[in-house]
């Protein structure tokens, strides 16, 4: 039973017969994770292991990816840790994060306020590798602070968005959230209306905060697109000035060069093979 409006609920549907319990589950890749040498060094001065966190910003896919990088990541902030997940022969990823397709996601830290954290995933995380995922990131993160505040961030197909008013009339792209009980404020945009619901790593993040009942929002752009545009990623900009993003930020006046730079680049690699 879900405990919380936009929980997933694991389910199972078998279309087979006990016989074939006997064939082999198809693999799923697990993720892993890797930490800098000065955090693995910190770790071990740390009674139970694990870094003190407050503030958590993780921005999954392009957009709100890009978002993240064009105004909250900066010259504060250094990478202390990857999250692999996985990757297939045929991928190319440059471990940097200049090709659109790299699959690693990187954890940065501030130097300001060590206990704020942002985790960057340019790409989507298949729903298989969610809760692993979600697993490997909390490794080596406290939140058992009761201040501590996740911020998710994501994007999703105005084709998935269920109501009564016709795709035409919705005016993409536009935000909605959802929160745990834990979470009193309001958020800047409506709440996600009923029976919508979010799969995958967000919505695995989500259900992992309620669960630890902390305080959690994960707000959800809805796009026409499938290609990343500037709209996409500037819809998240009342962002900007909430908690807990506007206490770690200084708004990045080159912020919309680079969002234009981040939709040159995807266009490129889009229109490579036509």
């Amino acid at each position: 039973m879900a405990t919380f409006f936009g929980e997933i609920v694991p389910s199972f549907s078998r279309a087979v017969d006990d016989d074939d319990d006997e064939e082999e589950s198809p693999h799923v890749a697990t993720t892993n994770v890797r930490w800098s040498p000065l955090v693995r060094a910190e770790l071990l001065q740390i009674p139970d292991g694990k870094l003190p966190c407050q503030t958590l910003i993780v921005a999954v896919g392009p957009a709100a990816a890009g978002f993240a990088q064009a105004f909250i990541l900066n010259d504060d902030y250094y990478i202390v840790g990857a999250i692999f997940s996985g990757m297939e022969e045929t991928d190319v990823n440059t471990f940097d994060q200049k090709s659109p397709t790299d699959k690693t996601c990187y954890i940065y830290r501030s130097t300001q306020i060590p206990d704020a954290f942002l985790c960057l995933c340019k790409t989507d995380v298949s729903a298989e590798q969610s809760y692993s995922f979600t697993e490997q990131l909390f490794s080596c993160i406290n939140i058992e602070s009761k201040y501590f505040y996740m911020s998710i961030l994501c994007s999703c197909m105005t084709s998935e968005y269920k109501c009564d008013v016709p795709v035409s009339d919705m005016n993409p792209p536009f935000l909605r959230a959802l929160k745990t009980t834990q979470f009193v404020g309001v958020p800047p945009c409506k709440y996600l209306e009923q029976p919508n619901l979010v799969s995958g790593l967000p919505a695995q993040l989500l259900t992992y905060a309620q669960i630890k009942e902390v305080k959690a929002v994960l707000y959800i752009c809805y796009t026409e697109t499938i290609y990343l545009d500037s709209a996409s990623m500037k819809i998240f900009k009342p962002l900007l000035e909430t908690t807990p993003i506007r206490d770690l930020i200084q708004v990045n006046p080159k912020g919309d060069e680079v969002i234009n730079h981040l939709v040159d680049m995807y266009s490129l690699k889009n229109t490579m093979y036509l």
